[in-house]
Order: structure tokens, then C-alpha cells, then sequence
């Protein structure tokens, strides 16, 4: 039998008893560093608690002194000024941005001051303002103010409007954006004020009874070509005053809501597109912002044209045509017709259509034919023929409404007009000489030809008078020079399916341009 060493008891106890000892002293050694560490550390926390503090209220100040720029911009370019400048000034009245905004504002317990600062000096007079407003409090330590600064510029003096209506409005069967007005007589325009101008329309918005100030309104429908027509008391300048003016009051007796309302007949305005235009204008007769509503109004056909006559030329197969348009702006397009008399059954011929797609905007044609063919219309010495025009104008509406017709009539020659035949002529590039034995000079001119589409189009000039026809090639975009002689001219550009007419006198004014659009 074996026996182990028994170990040294005391020993292992004096170590152990080292070990705790090393121990306590580190823990001890830590704990002075700790101590240290946190007196050096300490001041930082109450430092950064403190400045934590500063920029918080900082931040209160800066959110007060834009609130208050805000509430600034929304005055009368005029009514910005401080107490200051009252005092020095006596024709200003008293709501100065002190009484308006106040001086004080209390958040969190704390008292903020409010000062106002304008200067318009070294900008341009009447039209610029550098506005200041400084928000500071008392609190330990002390604090340098916060601070905005903004140029308010005379942009729009008079009210700003919020929202325009106009009554009797539904959709457009032509299925446009735009609103349609039908033939209902009784049309009312409402133009609703920003609230944040309502202190241009009463001296004291607040009140429950408020006085208004000499604002008033002016509406008018404006056509695609810039012509206006006024829609308003005609006796009072068309000014609609604040005799139209209403209001709304919440559960308070509070203003909620301020308008102008008018109602007219929109039988003045005649049918087609066109522009609503609302405008309020201050105490001061300066206009605030333009508020815009495009709209249709559709109420009947269109009118038949007025003033259409035609007049035979001495070349014995041209009639010019002249008209004035009805008042409407929704002309599609004119429709030409013509028709001749019968001298074996003694009545008029039945009509034939000229023309069915004419240009809306036309106020003339020439109906030119050829007498050596007999093509209509023509006529000489020893035939003459009576014509009747009938003329009428189809609108945009769905269906299409057509108008009445004006109708006029004429006949080749004319019993004043002295005039031979020509069927045969000679024609060269300087003179033409006919049977009568006439020599005549026929000069060229240069014809510009401007394509302000972007289509090619092609042109065909035909000379009144003459089987002289022109044909030539336009590129989008382009200007093409063309000599021709002088005289009347037919002229006609297609591209695709499109098509334009018009006609010109070359020769009476030096190199006339001739315009697609």
C-alpha cells in the first residue's frame, strides 16, 4: 500500500490570503481612477445639460420669430411698419406690427420678448422691405436673441383670391377639360378672398361685425385672341363693389369665409372658349393676384354672316366674295354655296357646294372659273349668267349646330363693265398680248411663302384670270421664295389630309409673305 505526500496546509492559506489581498488593492487602485475620471467628466455633463437647455428655448425663439415673419407676409405691403416708425411717421395709422402680433409670448412657462425691426432704406423705394424679427428671453446665462430676417416684395397689393365658381357649369359634351355653359340667363361668379387677406377687405377681420374697407371686384371673359368683355355693373365702371360682398361666421361669430358673388346674363358673352378672369383690387385700386377658369359656353347655332356680297371681276370668271363674322367663337368651319340660274325653265339651278370646309376665320373667297371651259362662274358680252351664294357657318358643338345662311347674289358681266374675250393669249415672261391687240406689262414679283408648321405642305397658286398655276414644295418650318406675276391669287396648301386656303394680290405690296399656320 501506497501513500500520497500530504500537502503544506499553510501554505496554500498564505497564498490564498495574497491573492485577496492583490485583489482589493487593485479594486481600490480602480476605484481612485474611476473617482478621477468622473471629477474631470462631471462639469462636461452639467455643461452639455445646460447648453441643451439654451438650445431648446433657442429653438422656442426661432419657431416664435418665424411664426411671426409668416403672419408678416400676409399683410398689406403698406401696413408693415413698427411703433417706431409710427411715431415718426403721423400719417400711419396704429396697426403697427406691435398691436397686430404683440411683444410677449409665454411657452413652457417662459416669457419670450418680441421686438420688430423694418427698414426700407437702400432698396428701391415702394416696391422692397427688409423686415426683422428678434425673439430673446431672460434665463441664466445669458443668450444673444434668435433672429429672422426676409425682403417682402410689393408683388400682389390688393386681396388674394382662393377660389373661383361659376354656377350653371357641367361637363363638356365634346368631352374637353373645360366646364360648359348653357343658355340659362341667370350665371353667378363667385371669387373667394384668402383669409390671410381679409384684413384688405376689413379694417378688423375679427370682429363679429366688421367694417368693410372700398375693395371691389372685377370679372371678365377673355376669348382666345386677348379680347375681353366685362362682366359687371356697367354704370359703376363694371367695379363690383363691396355691396356684392359675403360672408360666412363659425359657432363663435367668427368670419369663416369671405367672397364676391355676381350674378349675370351669359348672353352677352357669345359661344366659344373662353378665359374667366377674377381680379380683387384694394382701397388703394391695386389688383391682386389673377385668378383663371377656362370654360365653353354653348347656348344656340351660330349667326348667319352680315355685309356678304359678291363682286364679278373684268376677267369674267372670278367673283370675290366678302362677309362679316357673327360674334360667336366656335366656328368649325363656313360652308360656301352657289347656284345658277335657268333661262329654259326661268328658276334658280339647284345648289352646288363651293366650298364645305372653310376656314372659320375667313372673311372673303374668290369663286374663280374659266370661261373657254364654261366651268362656273364665268360669262361675257354675249352670255350673261346670274349666281346666288348662300353662306353659313357649323359650330364645334356635339352634334354640330348649323347656323342660318346670308345669301347674295350676282352675275358675268356686269352691264358697267367693259370687257373681251380672252380666249386666246399669248404669254410670256414680260408682256402678254391678247386678240384686242393690247399689249400690257406684266411684272414678276417674289412671293414668300413661310411654313411655320412642322408639316411639308404643298402649294398650289392659281393666278386669277389665267390657266397659270403655280405648284411648289413648302418644308416644315421653312420660307420658300416664288416669282410670280402680279394679280390675284387663289391659293391653296395641303399636307395629308389637311388642308388651307386663302387668297393675295401680288404686286401691291413689295414681296408679300404668305403664311401657313
Amino acid at each position: 500500500m501506497r501513500f500520497s505526500p500530504r500537502p503544506d496546509t499553510t501554505s496554500s492559506i498564505v497564498r490564498a490570503r495574497a491573492q485577496r489581498g492583490m485583489t482589493l488593492i487593485e479594486v481600490m487602485v480602480a476605484a481612485l481612477i474611476l473617482l478621477v475620471a468622473m471629477a474631470g467628466i462631471v462639469p462636461f455633463f452639467v455643461t452639455g445639460l445646460s447648453q441643451a437647455s439654451t438650445i431648446r428655448m433657442r429653438s422656442i425663439a426661432s419657431n416664435l420669430a418665424r411664426e411671426k415673419m409668416e403672419l408678416i407676409r400676409q399683410l398689406d405691403y403698406r401696413e408693415i411698419y413698427t411703433q417706431a416708425m409710427k411715431l415718426s411717421d403721423a400719417t400711419l395709422g396704429s396697426r403697427t406690427l406691435e398691436t397686430l402680433f404683440g411683444t410677449t409670448e409665454t411657452v413652457r412657462g417662459v416669457e419670450f420678448h418680441i421686438s420688430y425691426v423694418v427698414n426700407n432704406q437702400g432698396y428701391q423705394t415702394g416696391t422692397l422691405k427688409e423686415v426683422t424679427v428678434n425673439v430673446d428671453w431672460t434665463a441664466p446665462p445669458k443668450v444673444s436673441p434668435a433672429s429672422t430676417t426676409t425682403l417682402v416684395h410689393q408683388q400682389f397689393l390688393g386681396p388674394r383670391g382662393s377660389k373661383l365658381d361659376v354656377s350653371t357649369l357641367q361637363d363638356d359634351p365634346l368631352g374637353t377639360p373645360f366646364s360648359l355653359i348653357t343658355n340659362t340667363h341667370n350665371t353667378t361668379v363667385k371669387y373667394y378672398v384668402a383669409q390671410a387677406d381679409w384684413n384688405l377687405i376689413f379694417y378688423d377681420p375679427t370682429q363679429s361685425n366688421p367694417t368693410t374697407r372700398n375693395a371691389y371686384m372685377r370679372v371678365a371673359f377673355v376669348d382666345q385672341q386677348g379680347q375681353a368683355i366685362p362682366v359687371g355693373p356697367s354704370g359703376n365702371d363694371y367695379k363690383i363693389d363691396t355691396s356684392y360682398l359675403h360672408y360666412t361666421k363659425d359657432s363663435n361669430g367668427l368670419i369663416n369665409a369671405v367672397w364676391f358673388q355676381y350674378t349675370f346674363d351669359e348672353s352677352v358673352i357669345p359661344d366659344g372658349y373662353w378665359e374667366t378672369r377674377a381680379v380683387c383690387y384694394n382701397s388703394y385700386n391695386e389688383p391682386g393676384n389673377t385668378w383663371r377658369l377656362r370654360l365653353r359656353i354653348e347656348k344656340a347655332a351660330p349667326f348667319a354672316p352680315t355685309s356678304f356680297t359678291a363682286v364679278p371681276q373684268a376677267d369674267n370668271h372670278t367673283i370675290i366674295l366678302n362677309w362679316l363674322s357673327g360674334a360667336e367663337r366656335d366656328r368649325s368651319h363656313w360652308v360656301l354655296e352657289r347656284r345658277k340660274w335657268n333661262y329654259v325653265t326661268g328658276a334658280w339651278g339647284e345648289w352646288v357646294v363651293v366650298i364645305n370646309n372653310l376656314d372659320p376665320n375667313l372673311t372673303t373667297y374668290h369663286d374663280i372659273g374659266n370661261e373657254a371651259s364654261g366651268i362656273d362662274p364665268w360669262g361675257n358680252t354675249s352670255t350673261h349668267n346670274y349666281y346666288q351664294y348662300s353662306l353659313f357657318a357649323i359650330d364645334t358643338n356635339v352634334p354640330p349646330n348649323t347656323g342660318a345662311a346670308a345669301q347674295t347674289q350676282t352675275y358675268i358681266p356686269e352691264t358697267s363693265t367693259t370687257s373681251t374675250t380672252l380666249s386666246t393669249s399669248t404669254t410670256s415672261s414680260t408682256s402678254t398680248t391678247s386678240t384686242s391687240s393690247t399689249t400690257t406689262t406684266a411684272g414678276l414679283v417674289n412671293i414668300n411663302i413661310q411654313n411655320n408648321t412642322t408639316a411639308t405642305y404643298t402649294v398650289t397658286l392659281i393666278l386669277t384670270g389665267t390657266n397659270t398655276v403655280y405648284t411648289v414644295t413648302c418644308k416644315k418650318s421653312k420660307t420658300t421664295t416664288v416669282q410670280v406675276k402680279t394679280g390675284w391669287y387663289q391659293a391653296t396648301a395641303t399636307s395629308g389630309s389637311k388642308t388651307v386656303t386663302g387668297s393675295f394680290q401680288a404686286g401691291v405690296t413689295p414681296n408679300p409673305v404668305l403664311s401657313i399656320n
